[in-house]
């Protein structure tokens, strides 16, 4: 069976003029804030096995937040977890990481695209807060949702 965490990135800083998207970085309460909510959500027993970022700078230090609080696991940038993928594909992907073994896969990205993913995967529609965690299952040919994470109970729970 594979667990699936979707989490978008933390608080990122505003934009500024000729700054491109893809280099807005956490802010310092993003930092603080993720840095908790992840130390939550591992304190909940997810322990990440393999995890996917944009190659967005704030996804990257989401994902960095993660590995301070869960210890070092494999993570790579991806193109599959861009804000403008399309879900569709993204499934496809992620059906063959889950054929591949069992573990726990962590995509951390933005919106809209989290949002969009979870509906094509579960057929829900959800509010995807900043540094909130989707739980997604894999089991028998099927994704199937198991919960959301919210970041204030994450953080609470850390």
């Amino acid at each position: 069976m594979t667990t699936l965490l979707l989490i978008r990135h933390g608080i990122a800083e505003d934009p500024r003029p000729g700054q491109r998207d893809a280099d807005r970085a956490l802010t310092r309460e993003g930092w603080a804030k993720t840095r908790a909510a992840m130390r939550g959500l591992v304190a909940r027993g997810y322990m990440p096995t393999r995890g996917f970022s944009s190659p967005y700078r704030r996804a990257m230090e989401t994902m960095i937040c993660l590995q301070e609080a869960a210890g070092a696991f494999p993570m790579e940038t991806s193109l599959m977890v861009l804000p403008e993928t399309r879900p569709a594909l993204a499934d496809l992907w992620l059906r063959g990481l889950a054929a591949e073994a069992d573990g726990v896969l962590v995509l951390v990205s933005h919106q809209p695209f989290l949002g969009e993913l979870v509906f094509h995967l579960t057929g829900r529609s959800l509010e995807v807060k900043k540094a909130s965690c989707t739980v997604i299952r894999w089991e028998a040919g099927a994704w199937r949702f198991e919960g959301q994470h919210q970041p204030s109970e994450l953080r609470h729970g850390s």
